[in-house]
């Protein structure tokens, strides 16, 4: 059937009506994902005065304390959270296994007293099977702990666990970005009475004033002490060790 004029130029009116609306709609997601994008980079960039950068923390000072001979797990005892895995030592790495009942496998210090304040920790994490956490840090922070997490919830939450009620997933300092298998990456934690800083692979993924903010674990079977575990995956820890701040 052949149309009418009035209903060609109909038509093209809505034609026309649609394109605007696309435009508006294509205008609105860029305004959106550029505010985005600042608000991802004032957090990256934003200026605490008394935060030392953990990507250049001085790892070769005579000041610092192995706690890991690469050859025995001396001083540490396994915390399994339920599930069945057996940590070992492999070609100088720490080896927290998977487990093959429950999620969680663990690595408790239970050597010489560690500091709960004004310290820092460096080590050396790869994740060797699974997709999820591989070398997670649960540290002292006075009388509290908190957790560092990075890949977790499959495989691409990092940050802070947890704050005010809020975990990594939650929280300000959670960012999105997943790790590669079989790689090493660098692990630096800093923590005072005032802050608490780390960076995974020269990725800052921590930067908090801890002033007025309620630091605590996760969950209540969480260990309080100095423990690494893994979530689903295996992961290996090398070259782990501990300074004190003065």
């Amino acid at each position: 059937m052949q149309k009418t004029k009035n209903q060609i130029v109909h038509i093209r009116m809505k034609d026309k009506r649609i394109y605007l609306i696309l435009s508006i709609l294509t205008a609105m997601t860029m305004i959106l994902s550029g505010s985005m994008a600042l608000r991802n980079q004032d957090y990256r960039d934003s200026d605490i005065a008394s935060f030392q950068d953990t990507r250049d923390l001085p790892v070769d000072s005579a000041e610092w304390q192995s706690l890991f001979d690469g050859k025995t797990l001396t001083g540490w005892e396994t915390v399994r959270y339920g599930g069945d895995g057996k940590p070992s030592v492999r070609r100088g790495a720490m080896v927290i296994p998977r487990a093959t009942t429950g999620t969680m496998t663990g690595l408790r210090w239970v050597g010489d007293p560690l500091p709960v304040n004004n310290y820092e920790v460096y080590y050396e994490a790869r994740r060797v099977a699974g997709s999820d956490i591989f070398g997670a840090l649960t540290f002292p922070y006075g009388d509290t702990s908190a957790s560092l997490i990075f890949a977790g919830w499959g495989g691409v939450v990092n940050g802070l666990s947890s704050i005010g009620g809020l975990d990594a997933s939650e929280n300000e300092t959670c960012q999105r970005f997943s790790y590669d298998d079989n790689v090493w990456y660098e692990v630096k934690l800093r923590v005072t009475t005032d802050s608490i800083r780390a960076s995974v692979g020269g990725d800052t993924i921590v930067k908090i004033a801890t002033a007025g903010k309620d630091i605590h674990l996760r969950a209540d079977y969480l260990d309080t002490g100095f423990t690494l575990w893994t979530y689903n995956s295996t992961g290996e820890i090398r070259n782990l060790r501990i300074s004190r701040i003065e």
